[in-house]
């Protein structure tokens, strides 16, 4: 278990390992992302060692191979067990064991939990004073996104947009429409939010912001389908102006349109 462990630069839980009785051979058995896990947060493992730790398991030897761990004069072990066990293999686990289809829509950061874990981590005064910034930055941001939406909106008149079909235009008017009235609501909901803590005592901004979890729920939601709405404006109308210079009606030219509107993206991302 000694040796196991100092080759993944792990030696310090040696001691802790072994007060919970968890052998070199109990670990072997384990091989699941969850039971690992739960060990080594019990011996106070980081996350990154606890995948370090999982990759390792996963790539000892089975009984038909063989043990390499290489010593040297100073009785120091070399990691020969697992070479590049943290190269590209974080990808597989963070996208196997930690992440959840939830994150790709709602992301953590706007959850009720992750605010609850914030009031817990710091006192009344730290508290006010982050999310006085936090709404001070909402406010900001969404005060000039909901000025972009309001100038993208009057890119596609009436007179010049012959060329799109009802569907497309009823899909760029609810877009446009959706992300300028919850980006208002966003500046509005932080405008009240930061009014009021600033009435809020120290001792008491805990108190608000947990009365208030359903209305700041409410608007970290806006936020996201103020962003995604914003976004999905920008493609539109990205599309619909590469589509106006594409050669029209040959078969081949079809397919310039998806290719143009990929880099269009790529570029626009960069």
């Amino acid at each position: 278990l000694e040796a196991f462990l100092r080759s993944e630069k792990l030696g310090s839980y040696t001691a802790k390992l072994r007060d919970l009785e968890i052998t070199l051979e109990l670990l072997l058995e384990l091989k699941e992302w969850g039971p690992i896990k739960d060990t080594g947060l019990s011996v106070g493992m980081k996350l990154n060692e606890i995948m370090r730790l999982f990759l390792a398991l996963k790539k000892y030897p089975d009984e038909s191979g063989e043990e390499d761990f290489d010593t040297d004069d100073n009785d120091e072990i070399s990691p020969s067990s697992s070479k590049a066990c943290c190269g590209g293999n974080w990808l597989y686990i963070y996208t196997s064991y930690l992440m959840k289809p939830l994150d790709m829509i709602l992301p953590f950061d706007h959850r009720t939990e992750f605010r609850q874990k914030i009031l817990r981590a710091h006192d009344g005064a730290k508290i006010k004073h982050i999310f006085t910034q936090v709404c001070e930055l909402w406010i900001l941001t969404f005060s000039l996104i909901f000025n972009t939406v309001v100038g993208l909106w009057g890119l596609i008149p009436d007179e010049t947009s012959s060329s799109m079909t009802d569907t497309e235009r009823l899909c760029w008017e609810i877009c446009c429409l959706l992300a300028c009235t919850t980006s208002l609501g966003v500046v509005i909901s932080m405008c009240l939010f930061s009014l009021n803590i600033s009435l809020c005592s120290n001792s008491n901004v805990k108190s608000y912001l947990v009365i208030t979890s359903g209305a700041w729920a409410f608007a970290e939601n806006s936020i996201l389908i103020a962003t995604y709405s914003t976004f999905l404006s920008v493609v539109f109308l990205g599309y619909t102006r590469i589509r106006e210079v594409v050669p029209p009606a040959s078969y081949a030219a079809q397919f310039v349109v998806p290719i143009c509107f990929i880099v269009y993206m790529m570029l626009m991302i960069m």
